[in-house]
């Protein structure tokens, strides 16, 4: 699986925990082995702010096909909490797309990794 992840600005975990919602662990394998942090993984929706509570990670990655539906109100819900102001969110998606990522950018995505090779914006490798 070749991932590229594309960010404006410099970007810097640092605590080393690592949110995961995504339904498939293979995802969450491929992160394990490609990194040295320490990663949570979550499979469900209501799970995520008591991860958020309990584990107070520096990021946590998104898998939008997971959440496509919900995925606005949830990066809404964080971003207007003062407790996770700090938070870095981060966006798995298969491939890139010019006006999701816009609009996803501006409720406050940080960052985007694509599962496709195709990054518009620039190529980097996961060196969290």
């Amino acid at each position: 699986m070749n991932i590229n992840m594309t960010t404006f600005g410099t970007y810097k975990i640092n605590d080393k925990v690592i949110l995961l919602l995504t339904s498939d662990a293979s995802n969450a394998s491929f992160f394990c082995d490609a990194t040295h942090m320490l990663y949570h993984h979550i499979n469900a929706t209501t799970k995520i702010f008591p991860s958020l509570f309990s584990y107070q990670p520096g990021t946590i990655i998104i898998d939008y096909d997971f959440i496509k539906d919900d995925f606005q109100g949830l990066i809404r819900r964080i971003r207007t909490n003062m407790f996770y102001n700090k938070l870095k969110i981060c966006c798995l998606k298969t491939s890139a797309n010019m006006k999701t990522d816009d609009e996803l950018r501006v409720i406050g995505v940080d960052f985007f990794i694509y599962r496709k090779s195709i990054a518009p914006y620039g190529r980097y490798n996961i060196n969290i």
